[in-house]
């Protein structure tokens, strides 16, 4: 009886200090449940539905997935991958994905024509889309927009490209150790621009110069107090492959405490690091982010997905993560 009263007890303050601070549930991966992909967006759809994309599917579209939580703890207890749900369309490398509860639809994103469009749940076009200022087109190849969310309290989108336009500044590599200064752009439900901030990442750094290095934004997640989670993300992939790692940090930045144009203070949430070497595989390559439900204690949970390559080489893995917030 005293032991049982003891593991409460010490299950009691290990939740109350847990509420204090962001959490960073462990990564799973679901192979019999989840195929092989690309996945490279993920939103919330209500319960325990989610929708992810993937960038190199066959067609246009999404996936959807049911994803079970623990609703103390916030970490993943199963994910189940539905069929795809296609428009019938080519692929346009689509990166992100966001749904808007009032019209039952969602939106996504792609980098190869840099247009952001409508599907039903059905996977059919609406013909709407976000009207995008022109500065957007003015990208590096393969480097926009990869990060798309909407909040339904705010009743806002926001995006931002991967890495800076290139009238904005160049765009990091491994041999040039600057930053991203990118445009964090608004619109609201009409589909119009509203808002843009700048949004500057921290300097890519290397562990050394072989190999390919990337650093950018691939995920924003809108809270319902008018804040945004930023993911950056930072691939360094070695020539043989050992070595390779990703390191994840998440950012929080307040767009309605600063006027519009205001470069955004930013505050650390998470700094978390995957890899893959002679005893480590677990690198994970986190493309997708979205806020999700809030715990039973009012905590608020954020996922994402890492993009696998289609499970590269037998090598990578679809992981998926939580992190919850206090």
């Amino acid at each position: 009886m005293l032991r049982r009263l003891f593991t409460v007890l010490l299950l009691v303050v290990v939740l109350g200090v847990s509420a204090q601070q962001v959490v960073v549930n462990r990564q799973h991966h679901f192979r019999k449940t989840v195929p092989a992909g690309n996945y490279s967006g993920i939103c919330w759809l209500g319960g325990n539905r989610y929708a992810v994309v993937d960038d190199k599917s066959p067609t246009a579209g999404f996936r959807p997935l049911t994803i079970q939580i623990d609703s103390l703890t916030g970490d993943i207890l199963s994910v189940r991958a539905d069929s795809f749900i296609t428009s019938h369309q080519p692929n346009r490398d689509e990166e992100g994905i966001c749904y808007v509860p009032h019209t039952n639809t969602v939106l996504v994103s792609s980098e190869s024509d840099g247009q952001i469009i409508e599907y039903t749940l059905d996977g059919q076009l609406t013909g709407r889309r976000l009207n995008i200022p022109e500065v957007f087109a003015d990208i590096y190849s393969n480097r926009g927009f990869e990060a798309l969310t909407y909040n339904a309290v705010t009743r806002q989108f926001w995006t931002t490209t991967e890495n800076s336009l290139k009238c904005d500044g160049q765009k990091p590599n491994i041999r040039r150790a600057i930053t991203n200064r990118l445009r964090l752009q608004s619109f609201g439900d009409n589909l119009q621009p509203l808002y843009q901030y700048w949004y500057v990442t921290d300097t890519l750094t290397a562990d050394s110069s072989e190999g390919k290095c990337t650093l950018g934004v691939s995920g924003l997640a809108a809270l319902d107090d008018g804040r945004i989670v930023v993911l950056e993300r930072l691939v360094h992939k070695t020539s043989t492959g050992i070595g390779s790692h990703v390191r994840v940090r998440l950012y929080l930045v307040s767009p309605a405490d600063h006027q519009p144009g205001a470069e955004l203070p930013k505050q650390l949430l998470a700094d978390f690091r995957t890899a893959v070497n002679l005893t480590r595989r677990n690198f994970a390559n986190y493309e997708g982010l979205c806020a999700g439900p809030r715990l039973a204690d009012g905590r608020q949970v954020l996922l994402l997905v890492a993009d696998s390559q289609n499970q590269y080489k037998g090598l990578l893995r679809d992981w998926f993560r939580t992190i919850v917030l206090p």
